[in-house]
């Protein structure tokens, strides 16, 4: 009779060992989820281009600063950065749709403006598009800007060229739909790498290489189900229900803004560029969230950049009372 009774103590060991450890674990993730949903510290701007972390170059700050600049006045779309040191337990996805409101980014009338924040502690960043802008710069663009321009020159701690080169790319996405010239990249190009003098072994490298393949396998797993997902995502948004292309262009217009107690209306217009089909559709925003801001002014189209008067746009200085539209994409690096 004893036999039964001591397994019966081990089992209401292991049982409330486990009982303790998802309490533990529940814990951890509440105060994780609270910390991610707290109101950020917005800061303000002082031109397109804002680095408060002082890791930037002031010549290539000076020349991204330029270059926004004179895209501004030749296409009336603003694109601002913002490099900050730390998101502070903020999600980037809600650091930049709050910058970008706070700011107002684009114009007002067409909400063309496009963010691109860093934060260098967490190494994460954002491409954060207004409504006007989401069918010129799409999520997959986006994403594509981030892995393929930013990033690789983040990885190498070459922040100036990766962002004046993340910009250009924007820019790109912008003179393309207006039928413009593209823009060339500037930057380092990365030496090939020599082969190894040392003589290692046809074995050690096999060890090595299985080593390497069993440590980022199951993250490439990982990336690949979530790329996937996110692939047929994007071909059921863009797929033309005429002739079932991915060829569908979507644009949406703000025809009424919501505000912290009131629900905004959006025009929705897809448009296939295969068969000419084209549908209008009018959607419902949800109202504004409010964040606590960093102190200055509360709209990017009441302040100015700078009290020196070092910037002026065609708006008068300072943003022109944009929105974000919710689109673009994140990465790290």
């Amino acid at each position: 009779m004893e036999k039964p009774n001591h397994l019966f103590k081990t089992f209401t060991f292991c049982f409330a060992l486990c009982l303790l450890l998802i309490c533990i674990l529940s814990t951890i993730g509440i105060v994780s989820c609270s910390s991610k949903n707290k109101e950020p510290d917005l800061p303000d701007y002082t031109g397109f281009i804002n680095d408060y972390s002082g890791k930037i170059d002031k010549e290539w700050l000076e020349k991204t600063e330029q270059f926004v600049r004179s895209v501004e006045e030749e296409t009336s779309c603003e694109i601002a950065v913002a490099v900050i040191k730390s998101l502070k337990g903020v999600s980037v996805e809600q650091y930049a749709i709050a910058l970008f409101d706070k700011w107002g980014i684009g114009k007002k009338e067409k909400d063309n403006g496009v963010l691109l924040i860093v934060a260098l502690e967490d190494r994460e960043l954002r491409i954060e598009v207004g409504y006007g802008l989401e069918g010129t710069i799409t999520d997959l663009e986006a994403k594509g800007i981030i892995d393929n321009v930013i990033t690789p020159r983040f990885k190498e701690e070459n922040y100036d060229i990766g962002i004046y080169n993340g910009v250009i790319a924007i820019t790109n996405e912008i003179y393309k739909e207006q039928g413009k010239t593209q823009l060339d990249y500037q930057g380092i190009v990365s030496a090939p790498s020599k082969g190894n003098s040392s003589g290692t072994g046809t074995n050690e490298k096999i060890i090595i290489a299985i080593v390497i393949l069993a440590n980022f396998l199951p993250w490439f797993i990982i990336g690949l189900v979530f790329g996937i997902s996110f692939l047929k995502r994007y071909i059921k948004e863009h797929k033309c229900p005429r002739c079932h292309k991915i060829k569908l262009i979507i644009k949406r217009n703000v025809l009424i803004k919501p505000t912290y107690t009131s629900f905004g209306r959006l025009e929705e217009i897809k448009l296939c560029k295969y068969c000419g089909y084209n549908e209008e559709s009018t959607k419902t925003i949800f109202p504004l969230q409010r964040y606590k801001s960093g102190g200055g002014s509360s709209s990017g189209s009441s302040s100015s950049f700078g009290s020196s008067g070092s910037h002026s746009s065609s708006s008068g200085g300072g943003f022109g009372g944009g929105s974000s539209g919710g689109g673009g994409s994140s990465g790290r690096w």
